[in-house]
């Protein structure tokens, strides 16, 4: 298993193969473990709550922590798991927050390619607008 900062390294919608995520989870459940490690197994099991629309699943463990709180990593994860809902109002709102605090417009850009590689031709295509693209 990689140290836990190269884990972090990863980009913010990055999720394992299962197998090492299951080695990941039950070491982010003991005792004393790196809050890092927790958001990042919280991200990996609401995204397939997400996938599964178990929407009080999801609520729980974004409420919990999926990253840093106000990070750049939280905002994507919390705009991913609206988009995957369907809820893309609220995506652009919890991106446009993060371009105001923290990131640039760059960050439009990458949403809409993470849109499209997450299988989400709606998303992407309104990201792209938004970030000046057609």
């Amino acid at each position: 298993m990689e140290p836990l900062d190269q884990l972090l390294s990863r980009d913010a919608a990055w999720r394992p193969p299962p197998a090492d995520a299951a080695r990941w989870i039950v070491e982010a459940a003991s005792a004393g473990a790196p809050p890092g490690l927790l958001q990042e197994a919280r991200w990996w099991e609401a995204h397939a709550a997400a996938l599964r629309a178990d929407w009080d699943r999801v609520s729980a463990l974004a409420e919990a922590g999926l990253g840093e709180p106000g990070s750049e990593r939280e905002a994507i994860r919390l705009a991913l798991l609206h988009a995957i809902s369907g809820n893309l109002a609220e995506a652009q709102h919890v991106l446009s927050q993060a371009i105001q605090w923290r990131s640039g417009e760059a960050l439009l850009h990458r949403f809409e390619e993470l849109c499209a590689s997450e299988g989400l031709p709606e998303a992407a295509a309104r990201f792209r607008l938004l970030g000046g693209r057609r």
